[in-house]
């Protein structure tokens, strides 16, 4: 297949993706990742124990780390920063294999603030101001119902369906 894509000029080159699509990333060999990012050691435990393969997945093991002082998880228990943290989910994950859940959940979200602003679940695209108005994406709409009148391009760049619709061949 990758022979295939290689001869083809197949690349993943989206210009604007939805945040739900970025959540859909693989977390490892990320294309937005900086050179260097992954540690086999840290990594390894994400991998393997908590098997996280999507950015999604990083993200639900880094939001623990917000579960401290104030708020709480769902059994009234806080999150510590520490090695043997009480709180349902280092429970959970120390009974799959990890031995320091709240180092996995650091490294975790190490990783997704290193990641490209272009395919970082928290920085929002630039605004092109290409895209249309509500009363125009109306227009367009009934147009299109009673099949005559004009209907203008959308050139909204933002991809929302699916990764598939991502590739392109140059």
């Amino acid at each position: 297949m990758l022979k295939i894509a290689k001869k083809y000029n197949v690349i993943f080159a989206p210009i604007k993706l939805s945040k739900q699509l970025k959540k859909q990333l693989p977390a490892w060999y990320h294309l937005g990742a900086p050179p260097k990012m992954y540690h086999k050691q840290k990594d390894d435990c994400l991998q393997k124990n908590h098997r996280a393969q999507k950015i999604k997945h990083l993200i639900k093991m880094s939001k623990r780390i917000s579960l401290t002082n104030n708020e709480t998880t769902d059994n009234n228990k806080k999150h510590n920063p520490r090695k043997n943290c009480t709180c349902k989910y280092c429970k959970k994950d120390r009974n799959k294999g990890c031995e320091n859940p709240h180092k996995c959940a650091t490294t975790a979200k190490d990783i997704l603030n290193k990641i490209a602003p272009k395919f970082n679940t928290k920085t929002k695209p630039k605004k092109d101001n290409l895209s249309l108005t509500h009363s125009r994406k109306e227009k367009n709409q009934q147009a299109h119902e009673r099949r005559q009148g004009e209907i203008i391009f959308d050139p909204t760049t933002t991809i929302r369906t699916t990764l598939g619709d991502c590739f392109r061949i140059f």
